[in-house]
């Protein structure tokens, strides 16, 4: 398994006890240290610094890859960065992303305001433009439509796509060729 955006191992906490052939990046180093530092009892997990733009791994070699709450920090990469995970995902593999859906608006600003995140700017009460001294700069929530018209532009099958409060959880998995 591959989690892209790892930061501190958050989700690798709540997979631990399924697998702990993990792989996981961040392009954050402090991330990266934070997390070695809470796996260091578990020499089959790998925490490297990493960039989803460019995946350091073989193609088709994870079964599954995992990019939870992070998809939303891509910008105008997310394009590439799910490329990236889809070439490095095997035939038979599945990808699982979570983000903010269009609801969470809201919730979102009262978390960059107790943070004290500065905001930069916000476009249409969905795209959050943070100071560049932040690292990850861009949060965005999306529709079910634009995750669709995501994954299509990839080529990725859309398995399940499910609204749970103010996210979605998204199963993908390659199309298949004729």
């Amino acid at each position: 398994m591959l989690e892209v955006g790892c930061g501190d191992g958050r989700s690798i906490k709540d997979i631990i006890d399924i697998t702990q052939n993990i792989t996981a990046i961040d392009h954050d180093q402090k991330a990266v240290n934070d997390a070695i530092d809470n796996f260091k009892e578990y020499p089959n997990i790998k925490i490297i610094l990493g960039d989803a733009r460019e995946l350091l791994f073989k193609d088709k070699n994870f079964d599954f890859v995992l990019c939870l709450t992070t998809f939303a920090n891509f910008g105008d990469n997310k394009f590439k960065a799910l490329g990236e995970m889809k070439r490095v995902l095997k035939n038979r593999g599945k990808i699982i992303i979570s983000v903010f859906s269009e609801d969470a608006f809201e919730e979102r600003m009262k978390v960059y305001k107790k943070l004290g995140s500065p905001i930069k700017e916000i476009i249409d009460n969905k795209k959050v433009i943070f100071n560049e001294s932040l690292g990850d700069n861009v949060s965005e929530q999306f529709s079910e439509n634009e995750l669709i018209k995501i994954f299509n532009k990839i080529n990725l099958n859309v398995e399940i796509i499910e609204k749970s409060g103010i996210g979605y959880m998204c199963l993908l998995s390659k199309i298949k060729s004729p």
